[in-house]
């Protein structure tokens, strides 16, 4: 009699083969915990964002807080200096005076969205106030 092996040999390597790809697929378990990982990570991320934003919220508010005080401190030299000038002078000193005002207030109601832009303008005209008081004698 001869045994013919091919057909349980065929099941077995078959078999062997269906547990192995089995056992390389991802089971459930192994899904969701990739999935609970990266839900933890997205989590991550967005709270580091949130503290950047934060961050950059209070660095942008102490920044508006430094230069309102400049202004002021500014508006309180030039007012100081016009008590004993000429009146050519005072009248000089009175209009940057109002612009500077003018821009307290625009500092005042600026908002982290275009506080750049609110900045360069003030320090613009701030830089041009400085240069034109440079050295005038009252």
């Amino acid at each position: 009699m001869k045994t013919n092996f091919k057909k349980p040999l065929a099941l077995l390597f078959s078999g062997a083969f269906s547990m192995f790809i089995f056992t390389q697929c991802d089971s459930p378990n192994s899904a969701q915990e990739e999935a609970n990982e990266a839900a933890e990570e997205t989590g991550e991320a967005i709270d580091a964002a949130g503290d950047q934003m934060e961050q950059t919220a209070a660095n942008w508010e102490t920044e508006q807080d430094e230069w309102e005080n400049k202004l002021e401190s500014k508006i309180s030299e030039l007012e100081q200096n016009m008590e004993n000038a000429s009146e050519e002078t005072k009248a000089e000193y009175q209009e940057s005076i109002d612009e500077l005002k003018s821009d307290l207030d625009q500092l005042s109601n600026s908002t982290e969205e275009n506080w750049n832009d609110v900045k360069s303008e003030v320090s613009n005209t701030f830089d041009e106030i400085e240069r034109e008081f440079e050295g005038i004698d009252n």
